[in-house]
C-alpha cells in the first residue's frame, strides 16, 4: 500500500470516528432530555403531591372535628372520590367541599355524591375551582333556600342559572325573582334545575386539549400524594 492510499485510509477511519463521537453525542443529548424530563415530571408529581396531601389530611381533619369518626369519614371520602372521577378536579378540592356540605347536614352517600357532583360539574362550566363554587353551593346548603345572591354570584360566573331554574320550575323570569327574594326556592329545586342541564359536564369537559392536560396534573398530582401521605406522618 502506498503512503497516499495509507493516508486516504487513515482519513476515511477518522471521518467514522468523529461521525461515531456525533452519534454517541446526539444519543447522550437524547438521554440528557429524556431524563430531564422525567425529572421535571418527578418533581411536579411531588410538589402537587404534597399540596393535594395536605389537603385531604386537612379535610379529614375537619370531618373529624364535626364529630365523624372511622366509617363516616370513609364514606364521606369515597363520596368525594367517586364526584370528581374522571374530572380534572382532585380529592382534596372535593374532601373539602364535602366537608362544607355535611356540615350543612347533606348525608353522606348517594346525597353527598350527588351534591358533590352538581358542584363539580358548575365548576367546570364556570370555569373556576371546585374550592369556589362549593362556597356558593354551601350558602344555598347551609339556607336550604337560594338567594339572589347567590344566583348572581353564578351568573357572574357564566352559569346562565336564572334561565335554568325558571324553566325548570315552569314560571317567568320576573316570577322567578319574586320566588327568590321571598325565600321559596329550595336547595333540591336548585339541585334538580342543575342537574337537567348540566349534569356531567366535568367529565364531557374533560375530554377537551385544556381539560386532558388539567386530567393529566389531576393524575400527577394523585400520584404524588400517594407518596407523600406517608412521608407527612413522620413530618408531624
Amino acid at each position: 500500500m502506498g503512503r497516499q492510499s495509507v493516508i486516504v485510509s487513515v482519513l476515511a477511519d477518522t471521518k467514522r470516528f468523529r461521525s461515531g463521537l456525533g452519534n454517541a453525542a446526539s444519543a447522550l443529548g437524547d438521554l440528557g432530555s429524556k431524563l430531564g424530563a422525567t425529572a421535571a415530571v418527578v418533581g411536579l408529581a411531588a410538589k402537587k403531591g404534597i399540596s393535594r396531601a395536605l389537603g385531604i389530611e386537612d379535610a379529614t381533619a375537619k370531618l373529624r372535628a364535626l364529630g365523624m369518626q372511622g366509617e363516616q369519614i370513609q364514606q364521606t371520602m369515597n363520596d368525594a372520590l367517586a364526584s370528581v372521577k374522571g374530572t380534572s378536579f382532585g380529592l382534596d378540592a372535593a374532601a373539602t367541599v364535602a366537608g362544607t356540605a355535611v356540615a350543612a347536614q347533606i348525608k353522606p352517600g348517594k346525597d353527598l355524591q350527588r351534591y358533590l357532583g352538581l358542584v363539580a360539574d358548575t365548576a367546570q362550566v364556570a370555569g373556576t375551582s371546585m374550592e369556589d363554587m362549593g362556597a356558593i353551593f354551601g350558602k344555598v346548603a347551609n339556607n336550604q333556600k337560594v338567594t339572589t345572591e347567590e344566583m348572581n354570584q353564578l351568573a357572574d360566573r357564566g352559569v346562565p342559572i336564572w334561565k335554568y331554574l325558571s324553566e325548570s320550575m315552569g314560571v317567568s323570569n320576573d316570577q322567578l325573582r319574586q320566588m327568590v327574594s321571598d325565600g321559596k326556592v329550595s336547595l333540591e329545586d336548585f339541585q334538580t334545575a342543575i342537574e337537567k342541564n348540566i349534569s356531567g359536564a366535568g367529565r364531557i369537559m374533560s375530554d377537551t386539549t385544556s381539560g386532558a392536560f388539567k386530567n393529566m396534573n389531576a393524575a400527577l398530582g394523585r400520584l404524588g400524594a400517594a407518596f407523600a401521605a406517608p412521608a407527612l406522618t413522620h413530618a408531624k
